[in-house]
């Protein structure tokens, strides 16, 4: 999906000098990643433990290369949130703000307007993103402390969209038991030991209280370099978000986007109800461009629901108070906070 057809200028022809470094750096990673602490409980989605995190083992070749090739640029957006937080939203309203055309939604899909950065780099060869014009946008789950220290020191921008835990567990769960093939799926894990894993910060990019920590502390300390966003706040206003994100963008709308309505289209097509509703968004996989194995994740895994407070359909009240109870000690006087988080 990466390659073809919108990035197809990345992925040049190489020197044979060139696919041997290549080669030689993925072998290298390959070495650093068999040596990682390895958490299997996600039944066919292994883990490892990488500088405090635990990433899908699948995607780790990416997340090594990109910290070792990425450059952004100044006027470079990354699309920042922990898995199933409303990625797929977010990628959707950053690029119709971006374009000021939202019908492009209509034929493409929200995954193809944002590349995911560490899928990106786990390819067999590293992208020349200098290929791609300006300005660019990037999206990414890595936590903000992993990130190349070429972000960190960047001018460029990040909007990170934070999403309440419990929702981002059930939505997760959903995700995970969804991605193997027929042939391959194993017995789906219950309810109940998702939540066990998800506690311990045994899940993609977690634990997820210290990443959407990260990023909140580094908004707070420099609000020009992180955009600090919440789920809820974005279902709650949306025509508000898209405004204050635009203007973060350094793309305001004019007197005349306003009066033309162009804001409400931007926040109709991007809608869960629209997008949800496209055959380009209901047929194919995703990630077609490297091995998944015996992963498929289906074009519709990224539109399940999208409401909130959906978690109060899956948690018992004990469930629901122990996650409180982490969120309050893992996020004690740092300011941020989650609505809807109470039963």
């Amino acid at each position: 999906m990466f390659s073809a057809p919108y990035f197809s200028e990345c992925f040049g022809t190489l020197t044979e000098e060139q696919k041997d470094n290549e080669l030689r750096a993925r072998q290298h990673h390959e070495e650093e990643i068999s040596s990682l602490p390895l958490h299997e409980g996600w039944r066919y989605l292994p883990l490892r433990l990488y500088k405090g995190f635990w990433f899908p083992e699948f995607i780790l070749p990416g997340v090594l290369s990109l910290r070792h090739h990425l450059r952004p640029t100044s006027s470079d957006i990354l699309l920042v949130s922990f898995p199933k937080s409303g990625t797929t939203w977010l990628k959707a309203l950053v690029f119709a703000i971006s374009t000021r055309n939202p019908e492009l939604l209509l034929s493409r899909h929200p995954q193809d307007c944002s590349p995911n950065l560490e899928a990106f780099f786990a390819g067999p060869h590293v992208p020349d993103l200098d290929a791609l014009p300006s300005p660019r946008q990037f999206s990414t789950h890595i936590p903000y402390s992993v990130l190349p220290k070429s972000v960190h020191d960047s001018p460029c921008r990040i909007i990170y969209l934070c999403r309440e835990p419990k929702d981002t567990l059930v939505s997760t769960y959903h995700f995970v038991i969804g991605m193997h093939r027929p042939e391959a799926a194993p017995q789906q894990m219950p309810f109940t030991e998702a939540v066990e894993l998800f506690c311990k910060g045994l899940s993609m990019y977690g634990p997820v209280w210290e990443h959407q920590l990260e990023y909140w502390q580094e908004s707070q300390r420099r609000p020009d370099k992180v955009l600090f966003l919440k789920y809820e706040d974005m279902m709650a206003d949306p025509e508000a978000i898209v405004r204050r994100m635009a203007e973060y963008m350094g793309k305001p709308f004019s007197a005349a986007e306003e009066m033309n309505g162009m804001v409400g289209e931007i926040v109709r097509l991007s809608s869960f109800e629209k997008l949800s509703g496209l055959e380009i968004n209901k047929v194919g996989l995703w990630g077609k461009e490297f091995d998944l194995g015996h992963l498929a994740i289906k074009n519709s895994s990224f539109f399940r629901n999208g409401k909130v407070g959906d978690w109060r359909e899956h948690f018992t009240a004990e469930m629901a108070e122990r996650f409180d109870a982490i969120a309050r000690d893992k996020l004690h006087q740092s300011g941020l906070t989650h609505s809807h988080s109470s039963v």
